[in-house]
């Protein structure tokens, strides 16, 4: 059985993508707390008909050098955006260690929340098929 092809397999799948680049860009963020002029920058988070509905097509990346593999990855389907919640500094950096932190250690605990409901669903899916061990 394909769970991909069940819309809340794939919802929750959909989930710990933009999960996983928001921890992306959140730490980029922290990275570049002290650079000058760097504006922090958060993803844009999807409506739930984006999380079911979207089909991904594969691109391939740019090989910049005759060592480099060709490889493919799903196109990035999350748009980042500003985020202005932070007061700019003298040095035009407008991050937040502070509020950058928070963002992340959310982001986690919702990374695992999802896991933990996409194992359980799972385990129901076993126990309906007869399959607990």
């Amino acid at each position: 059985m394909d769970l991909d092809k069940l819309p809340l397999f794939k919802a929750m799948m959909r989930r710990m993508q933009w999960l996983s680049e928001r921890q992306q860009v959140l730490g980029q963020n922290v990275a570049n707390a002290d650079t000058p002029h760097y504006r922090a920058r958060d993803l844009k988070a999807p409506s739930f008909a984006e999380l079911v509905g979207r089909s991904q097509a594969q691109v391939s990346l740019v090989t910049t050098n005759p060592n480099h593999l060709n490889g493919t990855r799903p196109p990035t389907a999350f748009k980042t955006e500003a985020d202005n919640s932070g007061e700019i500094s003298p040095s035009g950096n407008n991050v937040s260690l502070e509020d950058q932190m928070l963002k992340v250690s959310g982001a986690a605990g919702d990374y695992q929340l999802t896991t933990s409901l996409y194992k359980q669903h799972v385990a129901m899916l076993k126990t309906v098929l007869g399959k607990t061990q």
